[in-house]
């Protein structure tokens, strides 16, 4: 299925001991390449690494295609309801109860703190049972119902209540979906299919602002019943088509896979890169769009022709490049990305306006590249029995990096203009910030990722 294949081989090999069994960790493993089998020994390797993501999980089971598209679908329609609401904030919060602009920002951070609190306690509950339908099932099922019950909220203090607890539903129907889509997956293919995931992802975000703008034309509340219902087809989705998804380990105990960072420490430099990213798009949906508007005088449908050359670029090229990384090598394809979307994002305020539609393209093909190998490293390095917890963590960076960053954008652009500079060097001031971040954050855990044994992270 492209990529080299990995298998392990007895120690005795090496040390004259008593052969490994293949379902136990190897010091040694063999690499099937186009010259033959030849054996790179491991024990170089840092303490805290496995030998291959191979050996660290039990033989391959595949699910069918059936079954990873119907993950794709679900995932796709569980990403719909989030930006459906962004389009009729306005009517949803402020003209609903004549409140303060800032109500309309805790409305959309809220639910980023609800999804960092609860899903690692999600992830743990779907690791600890090992079967992740009931929990999908369950997750959407709250999700639709804390989406009806919105409309009916009486104040902003309940609204915001709801909203910090849908995101927490959300996100661990989110997660279980990762964590299904991963488990039927060998190493080798998992590049392929996290793309896809990554693509469905992707494309249900974009998908979701227009639909969601249509929808508030004639009723702003539709978003919330319709985006209730979608998160109801989940439900349902999930209890005809997902019968064979189930976890091949499950952990022993929930502190054993909220522990997940104690025993598999690595998995630090595959966060830190999830909330640098998403820092960075929560200053394109907050500082970047204003800076349109404030510096560029850019029309509302231009903004959003910008934003969808961002988007569906990337929405379509998550599953090539997990293919390519499978080919490849996930590390130096996700690194590339990483510095390269860095160095766009920096010079945005300094692009004349005409190109800011081929940065937009570029910026989204380079996200892509960062986005779809750093899933999969996610799932080669997570335990078995903890994969749920892994992409819980996953997410739960990638939510408190979209929180901090409309608040870093802010608070940088506001410093500058406080120093006496204009606004459009505030914003380019933030740009700047952002995407030093992630060039800076990319080069520190390069040296711990390229120290990775396992043929198929590093080649």
């Amino acid at each position: 299925m492209g990529g080299t294949g990995v298998s392990p081989v007895p120690a005795a090999s090496r040390t004259g001991e008593t052969p490994v069994p293949p379902n136990q960790d190897a010091n040694s493993v063999t690499i099937n390449t186009s010259e033959g089998p030849t054996r790179a020994p491991t024990s170089a390797a840092p303490a805290e690494f496995p030998a291959s993501a191979a050996a660290i999980e039990p033989p391959e089971q595949p699910s069918s295609t059936r079954t990873l598209l119907t993950l794709a679908l679900a995932l796709f329609l569980t990403m719909l309801p989030v930006t459906m609401l962004v389009p009729v904030l306005k009517e949803l919060v402020l003209d609903r109860f004549g409140q303060a602009r800032a109500w309309a920002h805790v409305f959309m951070s809220i639910n980023m703190v609800g999804a960092a609190l609860l899903a690692p306690l999600g992830g743990a509950l779907a690791d600890r049972l090992g079967r992740r339908r009931p929990v999908l099932m369950i997750a959407a099922l709250a999700d639709a119902a804390l989406l009806w019950t919105m409309p009916h909220a009486n104040s902003p203090a309940l609204l915001m209540a709801l909203r910090f607890l849908e995101g927490g539903a959300h996100i661990v129907a989110l997660t279980t979906i990762m964590a299904m889509a991963a488990d039927g997956c060998g190493p080798h293919r998992r590049g392929r299919v996290m793309g896809l995931i990554g693509s469905a992802l992707i494309l249900g975000t974009a998908v979701g602002a227009p639909l969601g703008g249509r929808l508030g034309q004639s009723e702003p509340s539709l978003v919330f019943q319709v985006g209730g219902g979608i998160s109801l087809l989940v439900a349902v989705l999930a209890a005809a088509a997902l019968h064979g998804c189930r976890a091949r380990q499950h952990s022993r105990s929930t502190w054993e896979a909220l522990a997940l960072l104690r025993t598999r420490p690595q998995l630090a430099t595959v966060f830190a890169l999830a909330f640098v990213d998403r820092l960075c798009v929560g200053v394109i949906v907050s500082s970047f769009v204003l800076y349109l508007g404030e510096c560029c005088a850019l029309t509302p449908g231009q903004r959003g022709g910008l934003l969808a050359l961002f988007l569906f670029p990337f929405a379509l090229l998550c599953y090539p490049v997990g293919r390519l990384a499978d080919r490849v090598g996930r590390v130096w394809l996700m690194l590339a990305g990483n510095i390269g979307f860095g160095l766009m994002f920096a010079v945005y305020g300094f692009l004349p306006a005409a190109w800011l539609p081929a940065a937009m393209i570029g910026s989204g093909v380079l996200s892509a590249m960062l986005f779809s190998p750093n899933l999969a490293i996610c799932g080669d390095l997570a335990p078995a029995a903890q994969r749920a917890s892994a992409f819980a963590g996953f997410n739960t960076a990638g939510s408190l990096g979209f929180f901090c960053g409309p608040i870093v954008g802010g608070l940088t652009c506001w410093a500058a203009v406080q120093a006496g500079y204009d606004v459009s060097a505030g914003y380019r001031a933030a740009f700047v910030a952002a995407g030093v971040c992630v060039v800076v954050c990319a080069v520190t855990v390069a040296p711990w990722l390229t120290r990775l044994p396992a043929r198929h992270l590093v080649r």
